[in-house]
């Protein structure tokens, strides 16, 4: 029977992607990232940023079947953390069609402007 790779670090930047997001501002972070193209190039930022780990499972098998569990290390762990942080500020910086999230009187609020930096 034929096997597929299966990425099973997505799961674990995924959750904490969610977990991180909140507990940022409301306005302009989770507003902005609760856009779907935008949280799915932030997890494609932090994948492409760390050590992946794959399992073969065959065909047609469900990945929920496995037994495995992904197993990080703490430091593996706040490596992940600080390069979803890292993407988020990068993110944010690089894509300027962001404005259309952030209510306009927030765009000159110097608080806002000091978290987009």
């Amino acid at each position: 029977m034929q096997k597929n790779l299966v990425n099973i670090t997505l799961g674990v930047v995924t959750e904490e992607v969610e977990i991180i997001l909140e507990s940022y501002p409301k306005y302009p972070y989770q507003q902005a990232f609760s856009y779907s193209d935008l949280r799915q190039d932030l997890i494609a930022y932090v994948l492409s940023r760390v050590p992946n780990k794959y399992i073969a499972i065959d065909s047609g098998e469900s990945v929920w079947n496995q037994t495995t569990q992904v197993r990080c290390s703490s430091e593996q762990l706040l490596h992940i953390e600080n390069v979803i942080h890292t993407g988020i500020r990068d993110l944010v910086h690089r894509y300027q069609k962001i404005d259309y999230c952030v209510p306009e009187q927030l765009k000159f609020d110097s608080r806002v402007a000091s978290w987009l930096r």
